[in-house]
């Protein structure tokens, strides 16, 4: 009879342990990267088509998730900025899709051969930040 209150008592700590292990992990969050495009003058509407028609399509194939499309409404250079976040599950997972997309041949030819010809080139200067979300972000 002890030995069964005992194992009893076992499994149940067992159990609690580690029900308790598990919720106190931290999910591991996505990270984000912010991308700040200056369009070359007065193609910022061009670059903007060119995304919704052909770079998010491409992204998605690859793997990446695309979070938001913005255009500048106030601030320096508004009629020339173009801002987009993506999402990644990890900064090697962010690596590895963009390794895929550039291994894309339409993306090859649509964008990466158009930023090489200057004629064609939309894209006058890029920034890029990879963000990682604190604790108390709504966006994780």
């Amino acid at each position: 009879m002890k030995w069964k209150i005992l194992a009893i008592a076992g499994f149940t700590f067992g159990v609690l342990g580690t029900g308790w292990g598990l919720s106190a992990q931290q999910p591991a969050s996505k990270v984000f990267e912010l991308r700040i495009y200056k369009a070359t003058a007065g193609k910022r509407a061009e670059l903007s088509d060119r995304f919704r028609d052909h770079t998010a399509v491409m992204f998605e194939q690859a793997g990446i998730e695309n979070v938001a499309y913005w255009t500048a409404a106030t601030g320096p250079d508004v009629d020339d900025t173009f801002v987009y976040m993506l999402g990644y599950p990890s900064l090697e997972a962010r690596d590895e899709m963009w390794r895929t997309l550039g291994q894309n041949e339409e993306f090859q030819r649509i964008i990466v051969a158009a930023e090489q010809d200057p004629n064609r080139k939309l894209a006058a200067e890029i920034n890029a930040r990879m963000l990682v979300p604190t604790s108390y972000s709504a966006l994780k």
